[in-house]
């Protein structure tokens, strides 16, 4: 459920400055991925134009990995499936009424 959590504190936050929002989500979600971040920009409803350069901050401001680290997947498990995707948005949604 904390996911979740961060998820909407990410969505409701304001996205200018720009810097300021993809430090927030790299903080509080601790995610990588960049289709993670698009998701999350799709959710706020900002225009391909914006989004295109909130994903080029997001690359340039993600950690790099330790010079050591090995460079094949750091993650151990699979993508979800975009049925589990819809389920988890229709979840999160429902939630959001609820509160509401």
């Amino acid at each position: 459920m904390t996911r979740a959590e961060m998820i909407l504190k990410v969505v409701m936050a304001p996205h200018e400055p720009s810097v300021v929002f993809v430090d927030n989500y790299i903080k509080l979600l601790a995610d990588g991925n960049p289709e993670t971040f698009q998701k999350i920009l799709d959710m706020k409803g900002l225009k391909r134009s914006e989004q295109s350069s909130m994903l080029e901050l997001f690359r340039q401001r993600l950690p790099t990995p330790p010079s050591g680290a090995d460079s094949g997947p750091s993650l151990s498990f699979s993508a979800p499936t975009p049925e589990q995707e819809s389920s988890r948005i229709r979840r999160l949604e429902k939630l959001i009424k609820k509160r509401l």
